[in-house]
């Protein structure tokens, strides 16, 4: 089973990673806007740094279902149109 993670900072897609293999069953998003949430809803973890020292790294994570885009509706409009230049 495969994973998007779509990162985003500031409200603003930062990278789009792909993880596993076989069908797409879902898309975890990782904000790192951790300003005005719940503390619950809060993910850390401890990273060390070697020579930088250690840090937390704080995002809130949330999955989304993938749904295919349906041909004609306004999304797939401008994304054709994109592709087209």
């Amino acid at each position: 089973m495969s994973k998007i993670i779509i990162q985003l900072m500031g409200g603003l897609v930062q990278d789009v990673f792909i993880k596993g293999t076989g069908k797409l069953e879902s898309a975890i998003v990782v904000d790192e806007d951790v300003e005005g949430p719940d503390p619950e809803d809060i993910t850390s973890v401890k990273i060390k740094r070697p020579g930088l020292g250690n840090m937390t790294y704080e995002a809130c994570i949330h999955t989304e279902g993938i749904s295919r885009l349906k041909k004609g509706c306004d999304v797939d409009l401008i994304v054709n149109k994109y592709l087209k230049g």
